[in-house]
């Protein structure tokens, strides 16, 4: 937090401790709001894994603990908003909410950082049931995590060692504060998190464009995935929040308010976007218990344009209809890059292969 210069805090009208000009609710209901659906959205991705896959992975842990750190991030920034001073004025808060909204600060960032490192992972480790064996798609899904997690553990450490005592990042009653200047260190975060973010949204899209599909369902699945590139675009408003706090106002708390929103939602709709393509299959899944059997019992489709599947004497299965065919293994994996013979894209994670819909031939 800068210390304004003397003429600065001359300028500044005198303080209202009793009825305080106050910002609206819209940092709560857009926390509140994007918080619900990240959890819904978790709980419903385990429940896809744990009850109609039955099978769980690393991704899926990764991304239950990514949730954890962004509720408490969520709530902290909420408690600091409602409970500490963030709503209001620099000018209309005593010495002690100042500390306090100091403090709901750091402990924000503290776990925002990790929320946002694991979600990231998660995604990334997710990749691997998508990516050709010998890829390149694979090698980055397989080296970006400690990238991502090396970079990202330097400015966690940074967060608890910039300032000696770490005490000094609030205490403000200090005559001299033994801390690092946070300006550079917070917009080479902020920037940093962008470029991660559009790397991990744009990572799979070539792969998933060149597999054995039809076009309209490889579109299908980038947009499933492009719901990524909301974390980019509120990430990048993050920094322009990010540049008013700290280049632009003395008045931090009150042009704050902004800021603190869209880390919220930033840090939500992360998890958000790591769940949704699990709850295409769980719509799925609800669809046809309702249609009561009407795939003739046998867990197939059926019909004149559904997708027939069938065993071939070398063990890798058939997609078609109407003429068209395309090969598929046991593992449900289509083959890309228009080779009948691997590498495959897993394709449970992401689309529902029973729904495939083939061209005539």
């Amino acid at each position: 937090m800068r210390s304004p210069p003397p003429e600065v805090v001359a300028s500044w009208p005198r303080p209202n401790y009793v009825n305080p000009e106050t910002r609206g609710p819209d940092l709560i209901v857009a926390g509140v709001i994007t918080l619900v659906f990240a959890v819904v959205c978790l709980v419903l991705r385990m429940y896809v894994r744990l009850r109609i896959m039955r099978k769980t992975e690393l991704d899926d842990w990764v991304m239950v603990v990514a949730t954890f750190f962004s509720v408490a991030a969520t709530i902290s920034i909420i408690l600091a908003f409602d409970r500490f001073g963030w709503k209001y004025h620099v000018w209309d808060l005593t010495l002690a909410k100042l500390i306090s909204g100091r403090q709901a600060s750091f402990a924000t960032q503290a776990f925002f950082i990790p929320a946002t490192l694991l979600c990231k992972i998660s995604i990334l480790l997710s990749y691997l049931r998508l990516a050709p064996q010998n890829s390149m798609f694979r090698r980055l899904s397989l080296i970006a995590p400690w990238i991502v997690g090396a970079t990202t553990a330097i400015f966690w450490i940074v967060l608890f060692t910039e300032c000696k005592p770490i005490s000094s990042y609030w205490n403000l009653t200090r005559t001299a504060h033994d801390c690092l200047d946070e300006t550079p260190i917070l917009f080479a975060y902020a920037i940093s998190s962008v470029f991660f973010d559009f790397f991990v949204w744009a990572l799979p899209i070539p792969t998933i464009y060149r597999a054995n599909l039809p076009l309209h369902q490889r579109l299908a699945i980038i947009a499933l995935f492009s719901v990524g590139l909301f974390v980019v675009v509120a990430a990048a408003i993050r920094i322009y929040y990010l540049d008013i706090v700290l280049r632009e106002t003395y008045d931090v708390t009150w042009e704050g308010t902004h800021l603190w929103q869209w880390v919220a939602v930033e840090s939500n709709l992360g998890i958000i976007c790591g769940c949704v393509p699990w709850l295409k299959m769980l719509v799925k899944s609800w669809w046809g218990k309702r249609a009561g059997g009407t795939a003739g019992g046998s867990g197939g489709a059926s019909g004149s344009g559904a997708a027939r599947i069938g065993p071939n004497p070398d063990g890798v299965q058939t997609i078609g209809s109407k003429g068209a065919v395309f090969r598929m293994d046991t593992l449900g994996r289509v083959p890309t890059g228009g080779r009948e013979k691997g590498p495959y894209m897993d394709l449970e994670s992401c689309y529902d292969v029973s729904e495939v819909e083939t061209r005539p031939g």
